[in-house]
């Protein structure tokens, strides 16, 4: 090992170092204090009137030159550290998806827990065959935004293609001057309404789409970070590059120019297909350690599941997604007894299952998350260094699972020493 003294200029580094690695300590103590204390933010006690409208809208179309797609520098917003206005809030990035409306239940997970959630994506749009944005009437909710916003969370929607009938994005991503006609709506949109950043979740697509998908992303980077605004991406999980259902999503290329790449490390069993572990914590990990080989371990996102699956024993009919307060009401009607599945021949699982018969139903089986499970897959984002965890979904969810985020990520120290470790001399 070489000798850090060795010139009096090395000396001098390490001694810099080590003076900011001190204050960096004491700043990290005093955000993890900080983040245990009840917020204090102004919370609206009115609500603004909203003018009822269809169910189902288009934004209005604008012409707009097509926009070059190139690559970037990652650009996030400028905030204010000394008021408090920092991400993460956390040792790592806090992600929460929200189903289209705000309503009681999940208004109340997210109050209780926006001191340290960072981003919040409310699953509010959805491309039309032309390129523009559809919405419902929950969109643009100026309530949610202001709240948001004034208990420093960042408003991400999201743009997805879970919709009824024929599938509009295929379309979109093999015309260039559609594709194009795209970003600039959805750039709109985010500046229209004040968002900041937009969360693309375009799923179950053809490999044969992977170039186009690729240039779509690059396209609507370049656009959203020329206003400074974030792009997160979810992705399907997979753990090589053509493996299971992300074999259109390039990691290697657009990992380079999306803020976060959020993976959907879950649905491992699903809803059309049989009982079993949601999101088994050896396939995450898995999952993971090939996402830091493409991607840069500071975007990674880990998907982490706070619902279940109930599936008929018979195989008849698709599962249901159910909250844990739902499977709870479950567990607590019929008396049940529930079991652990620790591991398997796999590695580590760490969820529970219950079984039960419905007069209606017959023998039903629910597979659903537990706390330590999800402990366990915190631990491999501290070991892994990655970015954060992106949760799916707000409300109706065990409260433990805040609990255990709290335990584990307040104190985690990595910023510091990631700025540590690239002060320091060769030693």
């Amino acid at each position: 090992m070489r000798h850090v003294f060795s010139s009096p200029l090395a000396a001098s580094l390490y001694a810099v170092a080590l003076i900011v690695w001190a204050l960096l300590v004491v700043d990290t103590v005093s955000l993890a204090r900080r983040a245990t204390e009840p917020p204090i933010f102004p919370t609206p006690t009115t609500v603004a009137v909203v003018t009822p409208v269809a169910a189902t809208r288009v934004a209005a179309p604008t012409s707009m030159p097509p926009v070059q797609a190139t690559v970037v520098p990652l650009m996030t917003p400028e905030l204010d550290a000394e008021d408090g206005w920092f991400h993460p809030k956390t040792g790592r990035y806090i992600a929460a998806w929200l189903p289209n409306s705000f309503g009681s239940e999940n208004r109340e997970s997210f109050e209780a827990n926006a001191d340290i959630l960072d981003e919040i994506s409310p699953f509010w749009y959805s491309p039309s065959p032309g390129g523009e944005l559809r919405f419902g009437r929950e969109a643009r909710d100026r309530t949610l935004l202001e709240l948001a916003h004034g208990k420093n969370v960042l408003v991400i929607p999201t743009v997805h293609n879970v919709v009824t009938g024929e599938d509009p994005v295929p379309g979109i991503l093999r015309n260039p001057r559609l594709r194009s006609y795209h970003v600039q709506q959805i750039v709109d949109e985010v500046l229209t309404y004040g968002y900041d950043g937009i969360d693309i979740d375009y799923e179950f697509l053809s490999s044969s789409l992977r170039d186009d998908y690729s240039a779509f992303i690059l396209e609507l980077a370049d656009a959203l970070h020329a206003h400074g605004k974030l792009l997160t991406v979810a992705v399907h999980a997979k753990d090589c590059d053509y493996c299971g259902l992300g074999g259109f999503q390039d990691w290697a290329v657009i990992g380079q120019v999306v803020d976060r790449l959020r993976i959907m490390t879950y649905d491992y069993h699903w809803r059309g297909g049989g009982p079993g572990p949601v999101a088994p914590v050896y396939w995450v990990e898995r999952v993971a350690r090939y996402a830091v080989t493409v991607v840069d371990p500071a975007k990674v996102v880990i998907g982490v599941p706070f619902y279940g699956y109930n599936w008929s024993r018979d195989g008849s009919g698709n599962a249901r997604g159910q909250t844990w307060a739902m499977i709870n009401e479950i567990i607590q009607t019929y008396r049940l007894s529930v079991n652990l599945m620790e591991s398997n021949q796999n590695g580590l699982v760490q969820e529970n299952w219950i079984t039960y018969s419905s007069r209606t139903e017959g023998r039903r089986e629910v597979w659903f998350a537990t706390s330590s499970g999800l402990d366990a897959k915190l631990r491999l984002v501290q070991e892994l260094d990655l970015a954060g965890i992106a949760i799916w979904r707000l409300g109706g969810e065990d409260p433990r699972n805040w609990e255990i985020i709290r335990a584990r990520l307040l104190q985690d120290p990595y910023e510091s020493q990631r700025v540590l470790s690239r002060l320091l001399p060769e030693h």
